[in-house]
């Protein structure tokens, strides 16, 4: 009668340890043996897709911001593209200033030669890379037609800050000069650009 009863309990127990179990997909009832785990969710195999093209997803795929992605949509949504060659990085990232370059795409735009991490190079005009050698080479006609000491560098960058005005308001004006300007090195019609408050 004992052993009876212990049948009993356990069936009971049993029943009340099973879990339904909803599709985060299409919110009906998961009875197959196979489904996905997922944002904290369950899903049928049928409704675990990319929430940008809808492809079926396997057991390799991304999450991001509450949503599943296949591994391209992943990269096109959130990925940086390569400054040569326009496609998305996935991998290792070279960078020269504000560009992201994959590294076979990291070259001199002169010679065309690979440049290594380490190795030295510039980025001039803000979007040309050029090695080392080939930047010295660029720059050596700047040295000699130069009158003076003075080198001409290929451009500048100053930051100018102006304070705040008390009516939360920002207003500046802008002027060109033409006027001398570097008169040891030689240059006679140098322009330069005033800021001012209006």
């Amino acid at each position: 009668h004992d052993k009876n009863m212990e049948e009993e309990d356990t069936s009971v127990h049993d029943e009340s340890c099973e879990e339904t179990t909803s599709c985060a997909g299409c919110m009906n009832l998961i009875e197959e043996d196979e489904f996905f785990s997922a944002l904290g969710k369950d899903w049928h195999t049928d409704c675990f897709r990319c929430s940008s093209c809808d492809e079926a997803l396997n057991s390799w795929y991304f999450e991001k911001d509450g949503l599943l992605f296949c591994k391209g949509d992943y990269w096109k949504t959130y990925g940086e593209a390569c400054q040569d060659c326009g496609e998305i990085i996935t991998g290792p990232v070279m960078v020269a200033g504000d560009h992201k370059f994959h590294p076979e795409c990291f070259k001199c735009t002169s010679c065309s030669a690979f440049i290594g991490d380490g190795e030295s190079y510039a980025l001039v005009e803000r979007s040309k890379l050029y090695c080392g050698l080939c930047y010295k080479r660029q720059m050596q006609p700047l040295k000699k037609t130069a009158t003076t000491n003075y080198v001409k560098k290929p451009h500048s960058i100053q930051l100018i800050e102006l304070p705040a005005k008390s009516d939360t308001q920002r207003l500046i004006k802008l002027s060109v000069d033409s006027r001398k300007c570097f008169p040891l090195a030689g240059l006679n019609n140098c322009r330069g650009l005033r800021i001012a408050d209006a």
